[in-house]
């Protein structure tokens, strides 16, 4: 026997078409800029792509608003689990869809593009755990939900609605799974949009942020020292941190490392950075040396989030990130 799929679905930014939801039992979604019925394109996602690919819609935008219309006209089903969660009431709707996908702009006409739904019932919030709650919290309109699937069937389709007592793991795993997404996306930006010398330059304004004065030498001089960082305003007094930045995702060897330590004086301190990580071979080698530390991916991204606030904006806007507030559980990093 199948599953049926549950899908939750978004009444607006503000629960703005609550009214048709719940007045008309319809679920409503905008999209309004691809103008008009959907019902007679090709049942591919090639033809919504294309739609969207004409409309006024950003292009980084337009697969993912392409594919959730797309999920909505052909992949929804009759007999599919709705959840719809209320902003206004802090309550969960449960439903299944009833019909089709139909063109219908009555009473919101930005948002025309309906399927009919039958409401079961409803919960509060609180019935559920902190996980299935972070499921919900999705930025897009429409979604399947998945990773917390049984809980939704369990509390409304059982009776089993009582609060539930967030567990520590649950929240344990919501937290570890935010800090990864957030760690992929940083990497990614790293590595697609600050290749070669951008990326000198932004760890030049990471230090900048870390409190140092420093600078990328490219247009000065290249010899393997990519980056010059120091406390005074002069920059004549020790330490000075010499530094070279490797935008690479594999491991750097003892060789490289070798090669720049010894073009850095004892009196200064030289660190390799990478987005990539270390051998065992070039590790071994700078705990043999007071004033050599390496820099990995993890431990890059570790300063680039903590600094992050302080960073010039044209690298903030290169990567755009939101502070969160999250469970303060422990994690197997702590």
């Amino acid at each position: 026997m199948t599953t049926t799929r549950i899908w939750a679905v978004r009444a607006g930014a503000a629960n703005q078409v609550d009214h048709i939801f719940m007045g008309r039992n319809q679920l409503a979604v905008n999209f309004s800029d691809v103008g008009g019925d959907v019902s007679a394109l090709p049942a591919n996602r090639g033809a919504f792509r294309a739609v969207f690919d004409r409309a006024a819609v950003r292009p980084e935008a337009a697969p993912i608003q392409a594919g959730q219309l797309f999920r909505f006209v052909h992949e929804m089903h009759i007999g599919d689990r709705v959840v719809y969660p209320r902003k206004i009431d802090r309550m969960l709707m449960w439903g299944e869809v009833a019909g089709p996908y139909v063109y219908d702009p009555d009473g919101a006409p930005d948002y025309a593009h309906r399927r009919s739904v039958r409401w079961h019932g409803q919960l509060s919030r609180d019935a559920f755990s902190q996980g299935a709650l972070y499921e919900l919290g999705s930025v897009l309109t429409l979604f399947e939900v998945k990773s917390f699937a049984d809980e939704f069937r369990l509390r409304f389709e059982r009776g089993n609605g009582e609060t539930a007592h967030d567990d520590d793991e649950t929240a344990q795993v919501v937290v570890k799974d935010i800090v990864e997404t957030t760690r992929d996306f940083i990497f990614k930006r790293l590595k697609t949009d600050l290749k070669g010398f951008p990326l000198e330059g932004f760890v030049a304004d990471l230090f900048r942020a870390m409190g140092y004065r420093a600078h990328a030498t490219r247009s000065v001089h290249d010899d393997g020292v990519d980056v010059i960082a120091h406390r005074d305003e002069l920059g004549i007094e020790p330490p000075i941190l010499k530094i070279q930045v490797k935008g690479r995702e594999g491991n750097i060897g003892a060789d490289p490392v070798k090669a720049f330590c010894a073009m850095v004086q004892e009196r200064d301190v030289g660190l390799y950075v990478t987005i990539g990580g270390y051998t065992a071979a070039a590790r071994d080698f700078a705990r043999t040396r007071g004033n050599l530390k390496l820099i990995d991916g993890i431990e890059f991204i570790d300063l680039i989030q903590k600094y992050y606030d302080r960073l010039d904006r044209r690298h903030r806007q290169l990567i755009p990130l939101r502070r969160l507030l999250v469970p303060d559980v422990p994690t197997d990093e702590d």
